[in-house]
């Protein structure tokens, strides 16, 4: 792999052309370098040009806004395929082997066809362009009133009379973003917005105010991770005819790759191949407006794309299960839910159910250079919401190399690792719930001895009523238990998880009811509640 320092160029350019601030060289997107030859590193921002261009230099993206790290990764795979020509294949085999080729040989993009791409589509790259602004739509200067505002396009401000989340903002005081900002907080938008009420548009005389949530509100995303962004790009890209293709149909493109804006009251068809897939399923339209020069972003108009939703597909990087009505869903983003909990899930390639592990990663079950599948890891990007306006928390997280997890092996030992990864996150969430269950008992006796006349109730009833030791308690124990879970899994070896989940839920336990212990009511109820916890130190090893 080189390790000379990156050969971006940025041409000299009219002053014009800056205001439009050309995504394919401004820089925009905070990346982190892979060590130079010096030893040093770093974090830098680049373009669209620079991103391809030095991908095999960059460690990986270095954004701060996990949705909009998540927005990104599927543009990247749009255009990684688009550059290497994996967006089309015969058949499984053949696109296989052509990716392979392009790990083993190359190691990096080529560039006469990234700049041959971003040539050829140059005035499509602008965010502030006034015919084909990026990912945005021009027509809603005309279409909407007024603006939305630019706290509205910021997720962590809050904006009409929704609370504050992480900073002090209000509608009287808007405060500009730099275009680079704006950028990430657009493409947050385009995947992660509200559904609901918004800015009105009117279209052929057609007033709406209210639109659909963005394709990938409130789930999980888990994405391939390789030692450069060149192999994390490459690793993630999906088998692309896993999308039905119909001669009949609009061939698959990108959104700033066509002609023609899109009909706002057509009724929109299903993607037809990955391109479609990754960067055309939003359901807002967004107009960023520039300020005096073209370095700020001073207000936006976010309103609605279509009036029918877009037919649905499965997202290649989402985690799917099987609800109580049968139906597919994808696994939904809990901040308090570490990715370690989902492995299990990540690693199974055939379930009982119709639910499956994200397409993408079954993409890998095929050979690979082996210092690439030595150093595969998997990244998740979520946020925490709900399907409507309210944003909890976003998060991220990442796994150690697991590649032979990730495969479909043939070998018992790669067989029996799967099972006892499962049986060890089983053991851990079946500690975590006893001693949830064991506290809010213990409390309820401590606290209200008559409660034990009343039944029990509901999960939500309990946690109610279950005072304020089992959200300390399992704040402890749930790092403690992650920490195990690993240890087991570098071991290779989940034999004993019963029992050693078990002790960390009753170290937990002990420590939280130790402030009641010297007192009669106490003590009875902490130890008449403790069995609860105990009893898994006896729980039996498999055969």
């Amino acid at each position: 792999m080189s390790t000379e320092p990156p050969t971006v160029e940025v041409e000299q350019l009219h002053p014009c052309d800056l205001q439009l601030y050309d995504l394919g060289t401004e820089p925009w997107a905070p990346v982190s370098m892979l060590p130079a030859a010096d030893g040093s590193a770093g974090s830098r921002s680049l373009g669209f040009l620079g991103l391809f261009l030095d991908a095999h230099r960059i460690g990986g993206l270095a954004v701060a806004l996990p949705p909009a790290a998540s927005g990104l990764m599927r543009v990247l795979y749009a255009l990684a395929a688009r550059i290497t020509g994996l967006h089309e294949a015969k058949n499984q085999g053949e696109w296989s082997d052509r990716r392979y080729e392009l790990l083993e040989e190359d190691g990096q993009f080529d560039a006469d066809a990234v700049n041959e791409y971003f040539s050829r589509f140059a005035k499509r790259f602008r965010l502030f362009d006034t015919e084909r602004p990026w990912m945005q739509d021009p027509r809603l200067t005309e279409e909407c009133p007024t603006g939305s505002g630019v706290n509205k396009l910021v997720m962590a401000r809050p904006a009409g009379n929704n609370q504050v989340f992480f900073g002090h903002f209000t509608d009287d005081e808007q405060v500009s973003l730099t275009p680079a900002d704006a950028v990430l907080h657009l493409l947050a938008q385009l995947y992660y917005g509200p559904s609901g009420q918004c800015t009105p548009r009117t279209v052929a005389g057609q007033r709406f105010g209210n639109a659909y949530a963005g394709p990938l509100r409130k789930v999980l995303s888990y994405h391939p991770l390789g030692r450069s962004l060149f192999e994390t790009l490459l690793l993630g890209l999906p088998y692309p005819n896993r999308w039905p293709r119909d001669r009949n149909r609009e061939p698959d493109r990108c959104p700033w790759e066509r002609d023609e804006l899109p009909d706002p009251l057509a009724v929109p068809t299903a993607p037809t191949g990955p391109l479609g897939a990754l960067t055309e399923q939003y359901r807002h339209a967004v107009l960023l407006t520039r300020g005096p020069g073209g370095g700020s972003v001073v207000d936006a108009h976010i309103t609605w794309a279509l009036r029918v939703n877009r037919p649905p597909h499965e997202d290649p990087y989402l985690l799917w299960d099987e609800g109580r009505d049968l139906l597919k869903r994808p696994r939904e983003a809990d901040a308090d839910r570490a990715l370690w909990r989902d492995l299990d899930a990540l690693v199974t390639e055939t379930r009982t159910d119709s639910g499956h592990r994200p397409s993408a990663l079954s993409d890998l079950n095929c050979e690979l250079p082996p210092e690439v599948e030595d150093a595969l890891r998997v990244q998740s990007l979520g946020f925490d919401q709900d399907g409507q306006t309210r944003d909890r928390t976003y998060f991220t997280g990442s796994t150690p190399p697991l590649f032979a997890l990730l495969r479909d092996s043939d070998n018992p030992a790669d067989r029996a690792l799967k099972l006892g990864l499962r049986e060890g996150r089983d053991a851990a969430e079946k500690a975590a719930s006893r001693l949830e269950y064991a506290l809010q008992t213990a409390w309820r006796a401590y606290t209200t001895p008559f409660e034990n006349d009343r039944p029990g109730g509901t999960a939500k009833e309990r946690r109610k009523r279950g005072g304020p030791w089992p959200a300390r308690a399992l704040a402890a124990y749930w790092p403690a238990a992650e920490q195990r879970f690993w240890e087991s899994l570098h071991a290779r070896d989940f034999a004993g998880s019963s029992r050693a989940f078990g002790q960390l839920a009753l170290r937990e336990y002990d420590t939280v009811t130790l402030q009641i212990a010297a007192t009669p009511r106490g003590a009875k109820a902490r130890e008449k509640a403790r069995g609860l916890v105990s009893v898994l130190l006896s729980v039996p090893d498999r055969p």
